[in-house]
């Protein structure tokens, strides 16, 4: 792998306080050590002895040729959970291109999580993940690319396993927070809520916001419970603000139109772009891994690609195309899809590229093949770039397969014990995420549509599937156990977008007591969530705040932190109370703003995010080299979250637990941003003189200083069709409006202007389905 350079690969970053925390873990003993080659005053023994300064080191003999290598004998076998690898001399000359090898079976194999190339650091944090059981009694370091031909290495640590990997590097840098008062970085969302946290802060401690430039106070507060709100803090320029508190200052930030949008649409397409299994920035063949490094089958990918075009497609028909299609050197792996047009937005082509590796893997396993109802769903938006071919092959196979009790093969993690997706499913997944409850409800309602659309006579089967496993749900989930919620990590928001669903769009059908089911869960978040981070925790207790596995193993969970925001919007409109509804709007945004910082570590969740998403300052820790995902080159990696060691506030835990980007840890946001948009969006349409005016608010405002469009779709009973282009009112506003003109006589579809017949209804669109916008006018 060659690691970005602009990522330098310093994993140290972690204080001696971390490491106490470890005290009961100590490096493994190494009975004997040698090489390919050493000098007399630098052998091999001195890579074990516990020195990692450049007194006593390895280092190859003069003129020796690489590959070079250092092995190590240790006391038994055991299983290997990583290592600290010192490299170079005075802090230069690390080694450049290495794997780390162990013996099994007569033979040494590579472990994929620490195959490393175009490294740049001397000390190095190394943890093992879950593609080999590194079980062994003998470990190698081979060395295949260095600065100079020589091979340097002060000390290498060899850590057991122990649920985390390596432990942090021991190197005593300062573990204090960047900041001191904790907000979203980059800034906020005009009309949402703007909350900080200053955890050193007593109750009535006055605070102003400020122009960063400098200059009188243009709005204060008092901090409550370690809270400071400045949500009625509306400005109308673009100047940068800090929060000033006694004599705390925040970083500087923003408030705009659809500000969150604006840095992340981009994002979250460019890393679903590159972190593609074959055709991203990565090609090697990853095992567990089938459209993208890594995914396994629950990696929810048109679960919410899908969504994010069905619910704000201007703005995503509006970037920048990067994707070409690439025929397959495998026909087994993709191609049963004719391609896209390549004019096709490239959100869609991903789309397309998810459905087409399903059909053509014959991917049979129940969370694999719901993937394809959003894409038969989505076709009447989809239509106009893809070949109809696509749409016939996805459908044929979704039926054919829908109630197949039978898997192709075994998935990794896989938790199913049979593959009917009508079949009732009462088991509830563990904390990896893998089987959360409900997952079949919405795949089988928009198959129920999707069968309408064909006139099949079992269209009914797939809405009756849906309410009884709704039924089971509302009956037998308790929302008070944390499994049912944040304990199924970044999956949750399949649970609870599913119910809303349901009682959405068909409450004839729905449980009587869905509505009150979904007021409870409402309940549950709201009461997880009074802290000073407006974080909704684990359980009730006053430690349990984030999953922490059996060791514990301090799982890596940021997927459930920015797929939360996807679930309360889901809900909103069934919540029969609206302080309940002001604060669940809160505790959503203020988990879009724990990504952006506002959480115990004051950092970013990215560690590219001050080099990739404006106006931050400080990104996550540190990022994984390698593993099956290998993501360390791809855009927008959400790499990191706050553990369990670092609420309610202890920044000196530093970089404990888990740190490594996932598949699902960025989708969850996808889908967040998704059901952000249907929220922040409505539509009108009125009547005026000889037209109508057509009024769209969507989070289409992008670039500040352009004027920018959309796209409404309009239509009259009488069957005249019109593609209208709706103007943004300002350079920097959330509101786009177009004039049409209303005319009698022949239909003229697709000429500019609406020909009606008297008394009939106009219907206007914006996005499609159970995400669309929707306004009718009788004329």
């Amino acid at each position: 792998m060659k690691p970005n350079h602009s990522r330098p690969l310093f994993l140290l970053c972690l204080s001696l306080l971390a490491v106490a925390a470890k005290a009961a873990q100590a490096p493994l003993k190494v009975r004997s050590a040698s090489a390919s080659s050493e000098r007399s005053n630098a052998p091999a023994a001195n890579a074990h002895d516990g020195n990692p300064g450049d007194q006593s080191r390895w280092v190859s003999a003069v003129g020796a040729k690489g590959p070079h290598w250092v092995e190590f004998h240790l006391a038994s076998v055991q299983r290997l959970g990583g290592l600290h690898l010192y490299t170079g001399f005075e802090d230069k000359n690390p080694l450049r291109d290495f794997t780390v090898q162990f013996w099994r079976d007569g033979a040494w194999r590579d472990i994929p999580s620490a195959d490393v190339s175009g490294n740049k650091a001397t000390r190095l944090r190394l943890s093992f993940d879950d593609t080999v059981s590194v079980t062994t009694d003998r470990i190698r370091l081979l060395i295949t690319g260095t600065s100079d031909g020589t091979a340097r290495v002060s000390e290498i640590f060899v850590w057991p396993h122990s649920g985390g990997g390596a432990p942090p590097l021991p190197l005593g840098s300062d573990q204090t927070s960047p900041v001191s008062v904790f907000l979203n970085q980059s800034g906020f969302n005009s009309g949402a809520p703007k909350r900080f946290t200053a955890p050193s802060t007593a109750d009535g401690t006055r605070f102003e916001v400020r122009p960063a430039s400098g200059g009188s106070a243009l709005y204060s507060g008092v901090v409550l419970g370690q809270i400071g709100d400045f949500s009625a803090f509306e400005p109308s320029d673009q100047r940068d603000y800090v929060v000033a508190v006694d004599d705390l200052v925040s970083v500087p930030f923003r408030v705009g139109p659809n500000w969150l949008e604006r840095v992340t649409t981009q994002r979250v397409v460019d890393f679903m772009i590159d972190s593609r299994h074959y055709v991203g920035n990565d090609r090697r063949k990853c095992q567990g891994s089938y459209g993208w490094r890594d995914d396994h089958h629950f990696g929810w990918q048109l679960h919410t690609l899908v969504p994010q075009w069905l619910s704000n497609p201007s703005a995503y028909a509006r970037l920048p195309r990067q994707i070409a299609y690439e025929a397959p050197s495998d026909p087994k792996l993709w191609g049963k899809l004719e391609p896209p047009s390549s004019d096709a937005p490239d959100i869609v082509k991903l789309i397309h590229w998810g459905a087409d590796i399903i059909v053509t893997q014959n991917t049979t396993h129940e969370l694999m093949k719901s993937q394809l109802a959003y894409f038969l769903y989505a076709w009447p938006v989809l239509k106009d770039y893809l070949p109809s071919q696509n749409y016939e092959v996805v459908r044929d196979f979704a039926f054919a397969n829908w109630a197949n009790p039978v898997a192709d093969h075994k998935y990794p993690y896989d938790e199913s014990s049979e593959h009917d997706l009508l079949a009732l499913k009462t088991k509830i997944g563990n904390t990896k995420g893998a089987y959360p409850p409900g997952f079949s409800i919405q795949p089988n309602l928009l198959m129920h549509e999707v069968a309408k659309r064909e006139h099949r006579p079992d269209a009914a089967r797939y809405l009756d599937a849906a309410v009884r496993q709704a039924d089971w749900m509302v009956a037998n989930l308790d929302w008070n156990d944390p499994l049912t919620t944040k304990g199924q990590r970044m999956s949750e928001f399949i649970t609870v977008t599913g119910l809303a669903h349901l009682l959405a769009d068909y409450p004839a059908s729905a449980p009587k007591d869905l509505a009150r089911k979904i007021n409870e869960w409402a309940s549950v978040v709201i009461r997880r969530s009074s802290n000073l981070w407006d974080f909704r925790k684990l359980g009730d207790a006053a430690d349990q705040w984030t999953p922490m596995g059996e060791k514990p193993t301090m799982w890596n969970e940021p997927g459930n932190v920015v797929g939360l925001p996807a679930a309360i919007f889901a809900v909103k409109p069934f919540i029969t109370d609206t302080s309940v509804t002001a604060r669940l709007e809160q505790i959503a945004w203020a988990h879009f703003d724990a990504l952006f910082g506002r959480n115990p570590t004051g950092r970013h969740f990215s560690y590219d995010a001050p080099r990739e998403l404006e106006g931050v300052e400080h990104g996550w820790y540190s990022f994984h080299i390698g593993g099956i995902g290998r993501l360390e080159e791809a855009r927008f990696v959400i790499d990191g979250s706050p553990k369990n060691q670092h609420f309610p506030f202890n920044p000196a835990a530093g970089n404990v637990g888990w740190t490594e980007g996932w598949i699902q840890h960025n989708t969850p946001f996808n889908l967040s941003l998704a059901y952000l948009a249907r929220s922040e969006s409505a539509l009108s349409v009125t009547r005026g003189g000889d037209g109508l005016l057509i009024r769209l608010r969507a989070p289409l405002d992008l670039d500040y200083a352009k004027v920018e469009t959309g796209v409404v779709t309009l239509v009259s009973a009488s069957g005249d069709r019109e593609t209208i282009v709706v103007t943004e009112e300002s350079s920097s506003s959330r509101y786009f409006s177009a004039r049409v003109k209303l005319e009698s006589g022949v239909l003229r579809p697709a000429d500019g202007a609406l020909q009606i017949q008297p008394g009939e209804t106009l219907t206007a669109a914006y996005g499609f389905g159970y995400l669309g916008q929707y306004a009718k006018l009788d004329l």
